[in-house]
């Protein structure tokens, strides 16, 4: 039994909690921010017109953000309010004439933006980040996105260097079952770090359930699609250059499936075989008990003389001593002896007189491997049963 109990507190410091706790949160999954795409890769966002007729071209050599601006006029569930805000940066329109529209890292000639990289490229990554992407909650702040990072330029940037953190959904479907591909949901602009080279800066952004939740996100209900997308733009100082992409990391959020380690991923494993260990243990012993505890009876002989029967089965017996409790007494006082397996023995005990209280009798003995402890039988009185 201590084995078994040796086991079950190893099982308990194995086992680790299902949700760690880091920072006075509780993490729910996570992953780490992806090295930046080639500079070669276009950010091309498209504002889609309202009926879906004629989208933008999605390139395979870009990364491709969709906006929606119509949940007024169309009564959609969809998030228009970031879409409207960006629109006016680029001056757009939204009447009924609209067509769909796009911008190719913030420019609108995709031609200028290949040449624009063009420039940098020999020169990144000019930032360098590194960091993950965390789905925590905690008792105030349910399900929230959490971003710990370190970000280092490489080179000088410009005052005007922003970094735009959008939330996509990668297969987007509004209640009247409208669809568009990598939508965004959510777009929040950062200036909080440093833009001196060799300058590192440690920072935590923080999109919190209340604002996911105006977006329309709720990720612990509906985990699975989304992508977060972090674009720098600005400009090497030194360059006198226009402002530009000068870093793009694109991620997908796991859900939890995904997300599990390898020791997770183990540790049921290792908890079901430990289980089985235990229980094999358990009916292992039960059984060992089962076939090695002896079989003891008792009964009048005489009015004067009762019979105790010990039948041993796997396991070596040693009867200590018989005791019969007062009022009754004992004529004679059977000596200790032993039994060895699988033998029945009979133990003849004589009693000094008939009394007509039950008979109370105790049978010390010991059990290879079991252990000890007394055996405690009940008798009728002869006279009584007479």
């Amino acid at each position: 039994m201590r084995k078994l109990l040796l086991i079950l507190v190893v099982v308990g410091f194995l086992v680790p909690p299902i949700n760690a706790e880091d920072g006075g949160y509780t993490k729910q999954f996570s992953v780490e921010i992806p090295s930046p795409l080639p500079a070669s890769k276009i950010f091309e966002e498209c504002f889609v017109e309202i009926d879906l007729s004629n989208n933008c071209d999605y390139d395979s050599d870009g990364l491709t953000l969709s906006w929606w601006m119509w949940s007024d006029q169309t009564n959609s569930n969809w998030p228009d309010d970031d879409a409207k805000s960006r629109s006016g940066i680029y001056n757009l329109s939204t009447d009924d004439n609209f067509e769909s529209v796009a911008f190719y890292n913030q420019l609108e000639s995709k031609t200028q933006a290949i040449e624009n990289y063009s420039d940098i490229d020999a020169n990144t990554p000019i930032i360098d980040l590194m960091g993950e992407i965390i789905i925590a909650e905690d008792d105030t702040n349910p399900w929230h996105i959490r971003m710990p990072v370190e970000m280092t330029p490489k080179q000088n940037l410009s005052d005007d260097t922003l970094l735009y953190i959008f939330l996509s959904k990668k297969n987007a479907i509004d209640v009247h079952g409208r669809e568009i591909s990598n939508l965004i949901y959510d777009m929040k602009p950062e200036v909080g770090f440093g833009i001196k080279a060799n300058n590192t800066t440690s920072v935590e952004w923080i999109i919190s359930s209340e604002h996911l939740y105006a977006a329309g996100v709720d990720i612990e209900e509906d985990p699975y699609g989304w992508q977060i997308t972090m674009a720098f733009f600005g400009s090497v100082e030194s360059d006198n250059a226009t402002e530009q992409l000068l870093s793009l990391h694109h991620l997908e959020l796991p859900y939890k499936s995904q997300n599990i380690d390898s020791t997770a991923l183990y540790m049921p494993i290792l908890i079901l075989v430990l289980l089985g260990i235990i229980c094999f243990g358990l009916v292992s012993q039960s059984y060992r008990n089962e076939h090695g505890m002896p079989k003891i009876s008792a009964g009048w002989k005489s009015e004067t003389t009762l019979i105790i029967e010990v039948q041993s089965f796997q396991k070596k017996v040693e009867i200590k001593s018989v005791k019969i409790d007062a009022p009754w007494r004992m004529r004679n006082n059977p000596k200790s002896r032993f039994i060895e397996p699988n033998q029945l023995i009979n133990i003849e005990i004589k009693v000094k007189e008939t009394l007509t209280d039950n008979c109370n009798i105790g049978i010390q003995l010991e059990v290879d491997e079991l252990g000890s402890w007394t055996q405690y039988l009940v008798l009728n009185s002869p006279a009584v049963e007479n």
